[in-house]
């Protein structure tokens, strides 16, 4: 199994909790000011009992890369507050995974997001989700 990391990506600044498991993850930046989104699954982490990648490691990263892209559009915390998925192919562990994720539209608070995850050319899961967006908590007011 190789553990490289794809030229370009640099891992997410988040080294603890959940992200810190599943993931490292990592990012780049593209041309067009979009990001492209992996990780590197393994078995020990990733696998489930049919020899593929379990689909919640697939998720986990998914639901991040789609906050991490509102997070950075909108320079505002915010939560998950639906997210739809669907399930299309498997993976073996050990593959490097790709996420991509774009705004379909975004108001005050809340953001409306779409996602995608692949190993290779392999789609292997598609999301639609939506994000409440917070307001800024250094200008936030107190009441």
């Amino acid at each position: 199994m190789t553990t490289s990391v794809p030229a370009g990506f640099v891992p997410f600044a988040t080294t603890t909790g959940f992200i810190a498991h599943n993931g490292p993850y990592y990012a780049r930046m593209l041309d067009d000011g979009g990001y492209e989104y992996g990780f590197r699954s393994d078995a020990a982490r990733h696998g489930n009992p049919n020899g593929v990648l379990h689909g919640g490691s697939v998720l986990g990263f998914v639901d991040t890369i789609l906050g991490h892209l509102v997070v950075h559009t909108t320079r505002r915390p915010c939560a998950t507050v639906s997210l739809d998925s669907r399930f299309i192919a498997g993976a073996p562990p050990g593959a490097w995974i790709t996420g991509h994720a774009r705004i379909r539209s975004l108001t005050k608070s809340m953001a409306f997001v779409d996602a995608e995850a692949l190993a290779g050319d392999r789609l292997l899961l598609t999301a639609t989700s939506v994000f409440r967006i917070f307001p800024d908590p250094a200008t936030r007011q107190a009441t």
